[in-house]
């Protein structure tokens, strides 16, 4: 591993580390202020579309610049979105377009940056690794984080211990911005192929495109705030929400350092199945019954699944965009265009979960949902068995 790569990592556990103080809490935040799991599925719908509509332009001035300067300018925007709130205060809901176009902007200005350096640090046949490494870096740096901003919001009285946590969440970012000084990353082709790539992709980036799709079905709800109000409803207490989750970056530490040790893509299939079936099992069994005993049950599987399931899915998409001849030139066209599934599947979720808000029980639409939307992995095991199978069978073959 590279000195840039090894860097990267750290930055990348640094960040970890001050979004781990506020992303954990803004939606109870915003809940408290609001008590409207409509009113979250919409901040989740806004900065999702935002996400969607901004990225050419995130592209644009990656090429322009550096995907460095993206990350950059996106750590930036996360830093004006608390800065928002922390102006707004108690007001913020009035203003939830405007938080929610920032987080957007930062998302996707960030996201830019992040691939291209993840893609860039390493090679396919070592990336799965590299990814493990990273996610035991976020795992130790993330175990901290939670538990003392609920620590600080439950010690202070009112809304005080947010915006204590806010602020601190600030100072982070800023030491994230001064070390993504250090880091140049490799440019890109000014010269954009997004048609290109759009008509004649690799074979497997046609069946990521679908399977992408899918997932973003369950970024829009389940991991921005279904699990987040779950674990909350349940513990009813900031400093305990923060301990959950510091318990379940110790469990995101050790999965990441035992595959780290043995992970390589032949055993990705087999990965990520074992991942699918421990979020779906947990996530049925929590919706089931909500008690303590199930949420420590809940938090154990559906981490290490998430762990073998994100990091997974993120090296099959590296490899799909690998897998074109001209990467290089279009690997920039690459990650913007998989934004487009990713965002639409966003918004579904979304819309998908306020359909079912409309026709089911308020009381039990949380325990509804958050069966149905953590079951959506076990579906995708299919056409990824399909287009990554395949795939092995012919570097066999080329062998």
């Amino acid at each position: 591993m590279t000195k840039e790569a090894r860097l990267y990592l750290w930055m990348m556990a640094f960040f970890t580390f001050a979004f781990g103080m506020s992303n954990t809490f803004i939606n109870v935040f915003l809940w408290k202020l609001n008590s409207s799991y409509i009113f979250l599925a919409k901040y989740s719908f806004i900065w999702s579309f935002v996400i969607l509509v901004s990225f050419p332009l995130c592209a644009s001035y990656a090429r322009k610049k550096t995907p460095m300067a993206s990350l950059r300018l996106g750590v930036i925007f996360f830093i004006l979105t608390f800065g928002f709130v922390l102006f707004y205060q108690e007001q913020s809901p009035a203003h939830i377009y405007e938080i929610g176009c920032l987080m957007g902007l930062g998302a996707s200005f960030f996201a830019i940056g992040m691939h291209m350096q993840s893609l860039d640090s390493t090679e396919d046949q070592e990336r799965d690794r590299f990814l493990y490494v990273g996610n035991l870096l976020n795992s130790v740096s993330g175990m901290l984080a939670p538990m003392l901003a609920g620590y600080f919001i439950e010690r202070y009285a009112g809304m005080k211990g947010y915006y204590l946590v806010f602020s601190m969440t600030l100072l982070w970012f800023l030491v994230v911005v001064l070390m993504s000084f250090r880091l140049k990353g490799k440019q890109v082709s000014k010269q954009s192929q997004l048609l290109e790539v759009w008509k004649n992709p690799s074979r497997e980036w046609k069946g990521m495109y679908w399977v992408t799709m899918g997932s973003g079905v369950v970024e829009g709800t389940y991991s921005t705030f279904l699990v987040t109000m779950m674990s909350y409803s349940i513990l009813k207490s900031e400093f305990a929400l923060g301990g959950f989750a510091t318990f379940a970056s110790l469990m995101g530490m050790l999965t990441s350092f035992v595959l780290s040790r043995f992970s390589n893509p032949e055993r990705r299939l087999n990965i990520y199945t074992a991942g699918a079936l421990l979020l779906c099992v947990s996530s049925v069994a929590l919706s089931l019954k909500q008690e303590f005993s199930i949420l420590v049950v809940y938090t154990i599987l559906s981490t290490i699944g998430f762990n073998l399931l994100t990091t997974t899915f993120n090296a099959w998409t590296y490899a799909s965009i690998e897998k074109d001849p001209a990467y290089q030139e279009r690997r920039l066209d690459y990650i913007v265009i998989r934004e487009i599934p990713l965002g639409l599947g966003r918004m579904i979720g979304i819309i998908l979960f306020l359909v079912l808000h409309a026709y089911t029980d308020p009381q039990k639409i949380l325990a509804i949902s958050f069966a149905l939307f953590g079951s959506v992995y076990l579906l995708l095991v299919v056409p990824l068995r399909k287009i990554w199978s395949r795939s092995v069978s012919d570097r066999n073959i080329a062998a």
